[in-house]
This record gives structure tokens, C-alpha cells and sequence, in this order.
């Protein structure tokens, strides 16, 4: 379908159940598979614009998360935490015969793909991060400490704090939030106080990463140009410490809703750079 001059992919939405859990899917186009996987609001929507735009190279999949929007709960209570959604994404991704794939994700999701790359390999092509979210400053206090105190709040409070602090504070481009729609931001009511009880305050229980686990992994690290420089430094500290290369994007926490065109065209250079690689003769071409 050619829409203002735009190809647009077909897109399947389904529900998949595995691990224990009814995901909300959709996959677009067709190619090797690359992996959208969400941050904390857990709503895949905001990847729409990046999906299509790879479609016409690569086989896409995004979902919402375990326990976001039209994604059910995990089936233990026990599993609904950050640690967890590392492996619950290689179940789903296993469960739909994807063989080989390149995942990205910022904040959150950027910790499922980096513990994706360690703990399930044979799945990763190569992942792509922004702004990891671990040891998350965005003010003298951190943002985990800033939003302690949510949880004993009525769902209405972490609501109204939350509302501002994903338009605002995370993302510089105010209109390219509300563009995302009356059903996404009704989505993201219900999920927020899901985000800071079990994300935001399992805060001890995140993964934590060594350096000596992510040196000599395929990965492509950068932080936002606009956001402040405290806020995601650790990032810049673990992934030198990695000796992997750290770059900028010209947006703060969320490229896919306020840069989606240059964030798809970063995932395409990086992919389509490494598939070209392991096309040339006497190098290795595990392409799937």
C-alpha cells in the first residue's frame, strides 16, 4: 500500500500467548527480524512510526508488556518486576519461531535487550540501547527516589506525577506526545501506577550488569544529547568500562515518539551495516 508517497507494510496485530501470558503483538514487512521491545509505559504504539518505516527492509515485532495495556499479567505475581522481562521477551520471541533478531529498546526495554544479549544469545543478532535504566538521575535525588513515596499514593496521584514527568521531563517534544493518541494516553492511565510499583520501586531487584558480561557483544549504546548530563551517566561509565563505543541522539529518553525517523533509520544503518558484514565471503553469515 503506497499512502502520500509513504509504503505502508501491512500490519498484523494478534494475540500470542506464551509463558504463562496473553502478549498484544503486531508485526509488519518482511526480512531479517528486528525487535522493538517497549520501556516503562509498556504500550508498543509509540513504536508505529519506526515500524514502518523498517518494514520495507525487515521483518518487524513489537508488543506491549507483560502486565501493560492489552498485554495480561504475568501468571505469578512473582514475575511482574523489571529483573524479569529480559526473559519473558525471549519466551515470546522463541514461541514465534524468530530465529535471529536485532532488539532495541531504551530505559527499560534497554534492560531486557542487554540481558537478552547475555543470557539468551542464540536469539541476538545485535541489540540497540538508549539510555539504560539503571542508576537513573534525573535530579540531585534520583528518579527512584523521587518517586518512592508514589507508592503509597491513590492511583490518581502517580497518574497526575507520571503524566508530566513522561511528557516533559523524558521527552522534549510535547506535540509528538499527545500526536500518539486518546486511546495510547488512556492506555498509559492504567499503566502507570503498574510502572512505578513494580519498575520504578523494584529498584534492588534490577539486573545488574558487569562489564566483562557485555564486552565482545554486538551492541550500540547512546544516550540523549538533550537530556541532562547526570541523568544517564552511569550509562557512559559502564559502557566504557565495556570498551563499547557510546553515541548521542539528538532527543532525550523516548527517540521513537520524538525522532522516529532518524532513531529508524540509526536501527537500519546499524543492522543492515552488520548484514552486509556477514555477507562478504570468509566471514560469519548465521543470517536468519
Amino acid at each position: 500500500m503506497i499512502t502520500n508517497g509513504h509504503v505502508t507494510m501491512e500490519l498484523r496485530s494478534f494475540v500470542h500467548r506464551a509463558g504463562g501470558i496473553d502478549w498484544y503483538c503486531e508485526q509488519r514487512g518482511q526480512g531479517p527480524d528486528v525487535v522493538l521491545v517497549p520501556s516503562g509505559e509498556g504500550d508498543c504504539a509509540s513504536f508505529e512510526r519506526v515500524a514502518e518505516d523498517l518494514a520495507d527492509e525487515f521483518t518487524v515485532l513489537t508488543f506491549d508488556m507483560p502486565g501493560f495495556s492489552r498485554t495480561s499479567m504475568p501468571a505469578n505475581p512473582a514475575d511482574f518486576t523489571v529483573n524479569r522481562i529480559g526473559d519473558q521477551v525471549a519466551t515470546l520471541v522463541r514461541s514465534l519461531k524468530v530465529p535471529y533478531a536485532t532488539f532495541y529498546g531504551c530505559s527499560s526495554g534497554g534492560l531486557a535487550v542487554l540481558r537478552l544479549a547475555i543470557s539468551h544469545a542464540e536469539l541476538v543478532r545485535n541489540v540497540i540501547v538508549h539510555e539504560v535504566a539503571f542508576d537513573v538521575r534525573y535530579d540531585e535525588q534520583g528518579i527512584a527516589a523521587s518517586t518512592s513515596a508514589l507508592a503509597n499514593l491513590d492511583d490518581a496521584t502517580i497518574v497526575r506525577y507520571c503524566k508530566t514527568l513522561f511528557s516533559t521531563v523524558m521527552n522534549e517534544d510535547q506535540d509528538a506526545w499527545e500526536r500518539l493518541g486518546a486511546r495510547y494516553h488512556q492506555r498509559l492511565e492504567g499503566n502507570y501506577a503498574n510502572w512505578v510499583r513494580h519498575y520504578v520501586l523494584s529498584e534492588p531487584d534490577r539486573p545488574a550488569f558487569v562489564a566483562e558480561d557485555l564486552k565482545n557483544l554486538e551492541i550500540t549504546w547512546t544516550i540523549g544529547g538533550l537530556t541532562p548530563a547526570r541523568a544517564f551517566f552511569s550509562n557512559v561509565l559502564l559502557a566504557r568500562e565495556a570498551e563499547i563505543p557510546i553515541g548521542l541522539l539528538n532527543c532525550k529518553h523516548f527517540p521513537q515518539v520524538s525522532i522516529p525517523e532518524a532513531l529508524s533509520q540509526h536501527i537500519r544503518d546499524v543492522t543492515s551495516g552488520l548484514l552486509r558484514t556477514a555477507r562478504k565471503p570468509g566471514t560469519e553469515s548465521a543470517l536468519h
